[in-house]
């Protein structure tokens, strides 16, 4: 049993359930000990995810098999297929690119939930960290069950109204038009599967977005440290040079913990650029195809509303992505303003002198911006994802 030594807090607990979910979504464990189960449970599931992830990658090789045995599909369902075959092989690369980073996405999770809370945590930012974040999530999920339950209803649709198959995902075998029983259990069997993948996707959503959110909220909660400082001049029982020497030692906590601060922003970058470059692909091709099949399949209200729901998943998700990357440069960006208002002026005589260099070196290191890249030099921002939304319907306009 791994054992780790660390002060608890409310990050610490909340960080621990979400790597648990993470953990029966069926990806590694990323919390830095070992998780409340039993051996016996941890090693059976070990070969159960192995055997999911082997199913998962079957489902696709099989996907990919209908391109030559499938010759009855209708407009909707010749674009699902393609939907699939671009989606469904990029979302699980998203997970085995996570996977092989476990010890390094350990560290990150290590530095943000106990190291940089060490010296300073303001609860009303952390309360405000977690609630972020369980909103986000929850969006998310909503999203991602939408689309997915948008499948059965039109696959159930027709079966009522055209005497059609249950019909969800397109795979080589059985044929749309077969209504055999063992057709039925196939289909059934591979939207089960399905279900099994989506949710290996969503535990790298999870994983991804409270990374972010969290690395948002610790520059807020730097913010509030600085801001702090000023306090230390209010204390009436020290003398002011004693105040003024508490004043520096906080301060140069203050820009260690900034450091420290930035270099776990780098280590957010190394460990999700391939799911922020991923993303960004997949956003673009998506919807590409996804407005390409609003305006070619049959314009019933059940297309529609698959279709929406398919769109609204996939722009939710990098939304999620690039606005929380966004946050994390606003966040930064108001950091010198914080540095500026830490009291500082109320130093007298030479340890004026002293501090005001201090806090002139502290600001202009802040003043550089902390960005977010994906594939290398697009940066990921409120505007950059409206950017990113109105080139895949520009790409659209031009092939269609």
């Amino acid at each position: 049993m791994e054992t780790t030594t660390y002060t608890r807090s409310r990050t610490t607990d909340f960080f621990y359930k979400t790597n648990f979910l993470i953990f029966i979504f069926g990806q590694p464990n990323f919390w830095i000990e070992d998780l409340k189960l039993s051996k016996r449970f941890v090693k059976f599931y070990y070969y159960f995810s192995i055997f999911n992830d082997i199913l998962i990658w079957l489902l696709i090789i099989f996907e990919y098999g209908s391109f030559f045995t499938q010759n009855n599909l209708s407009e909707k369902q010749k674009s699902d297929l393609i939907i699939f075959a671009i989606s469904h092989p990029m979302l699980c690369l998203f997970s085995v690119m996570m996977s092989r980073l476990k010890k390094k996405i350990r560290l990150v999770i290590y530095s943000l939930a106990v190291g940089l809370k060490r010296e300073y945590n303001d609860p009303e930012v952390e309360k405000q960290m977690i609630a972020s974040s369980l909103t986000y999530l929850s969006a998310l999920l909503i999203s991602c069950l939408s689309a997915m339950v948008m499948f059965v209803v039109k696959a159930c649709l027709d079966i009522v109204r055209h005497g059609g198959t249950f019909t969800t995902i397109i795979t080589a075998y059985p044929d749309v038009k077969d209504k055999s029983v063992l057709a039925d259990v196939v289909r059934v069997f591979c939207y089960i599967v399905w279900w099994i993948m989506v949710t290996r996707v969503f535990a790298v959503f999870i994983l991804v977005i409270t990374l972010t959110t969290c690395l948002g909220y610790q520059f807020k909660n730097l913010q509030s440290y600085f801001s702090s400082l000023a306090d230390i001049f209010e204390r009436k029982y020290l003398s002011q040079t004693e105040k003024e020497d508490k004043y520096e030692a906080g301060l140069k906590v203050g820009i260690k913990l900034h450091s420290e601060s930035l270099k776990c922003a780098n280590s957010i970058q190394a460990v999700c650029r391939g799911v922020f470059s991923g993303q960004i692909i997949f956003n673009v091709l998506l919807l590409t195809v996804l407005l390409y099949q609003m305006t070619n399949s049959e314009r019933t209200l059940v297309n529609i509303f698959a279709t929406v729901a398919t769109a609204s998943a996939v722009l939710i998700s990098t939304g999620f992505y690039m606005c929380n990357a966004g946050d994390v440069t606003v966040e930064a960006s108001r950091l010198p303003t914080a540095i500026y208002f830490s009291g500082w002026h109320h130093c007298r005589g030479p340890a004026a002198v002293r501090l005001r260099k201090l806090v002139v070196v502290a600001m202009a290191h802040s003043q550089q911006p902390v960005v977010l890249k994906g594939l290398g030099y697009l940066e990921l921002s409120y505007q950059s994802y409206i950017t990113l939304v109105k080139t895949s319907y520009s790409v659209f306009s031009v092939l269609y």
